[in-house]
């Protein structure tokens, strides 16, 4: 029993603490789906609709989604309106939950936003079925439909973590002699032997401080 004691009072005496950080931001992309000869897209039925090639946004791919006559393949509640849907399409093997943040476009022939819509962020597959109804576009023609074509542009935006190395070094017996970085005492080599560990409210304070992205 008396053996055990020196290994259980060694046990106690060890200072278990760590820092760890990380860091939001957002990642963005976009695209911009041109679509000439529009009035034939109307000819389709309600509920079909025509899809752009895969686009990155926020490091993953996506879709956007144009239904000319709407959404809803019964044809009465958007039939008067185009829907624009995004269209997440995957990150890789593994399946993912994304939530996003998205704005949806249409582009004057000079490529500035002239009719917009966004949605707050929501699971992705929902979208806006009465982006814009087919009455405007049409009373707009020279600015949203020049030469019978529709540009659409939608952006996207997805938070991602990023990790921040915030935890002081502490080595204690491994540590060279000529960095004393994060260790309290003096210059001299005999001084540095004689160093102790950072307190806690020291080891705090430079966590708070560092900044560092791994």
């Amino acid at each position: 029993m008396s053996a055990a004691q020196p290994l259980l009072s060694a046990a106690v005496r060890q200072l278990s603490r760590s820092a760890y950080g990380v860091v939001a931001a957002p990642v963005r992309g976009f695209q911009v789906f041109r679509i000439d000869g529009y009035s034939w897209t109307k000819t389709l039925p309600a509920g079909e609709r025509i899809s752009s090639g895969q686009f990155v946004g926020g490091g993953r791919r996506w879709h956007i989604d144009y239904y000319p006559n709407g959404a809803d393949r019964d044809g009465d509640s958007h039939s008067d309106s185009i829907s624009l849907f995004l269209r997440f399409a995957g990150a890789g093997f593994q399946k993912e939950r994304v939530r996003a943040q998205y704005k949806f476009s249409l582009l004057d022939p000079s490529g500035n936003a002239a009719h917009s819509g966004d949605e707050p962020e929501e699971d992705v597959g929902a979208g806006l079925r009465d982006f814009v109804t087919k009455e405007e576009l049409e009373r707009r023609r020279e600015t949203l439909l020049k030469d019978d074509c529709l540009v659409i542009r939608c952006e996207v935006s997805v938070t991602e973590l990023g990790v921040l190395a915030v935890a002081p070094k502490e080595s204690h017996n491994a540590k060279r002699q000529d960095d004393d970085s994060d260790w309290e005492g003096g210059g001299s080599e005999s001084s540095r032997r004689r160093r102790q560990p950072l307190d806690d409210m020291e080891y705090i304070r430079r966590s708070l401080a560092k900044n560092r992205r791994v």
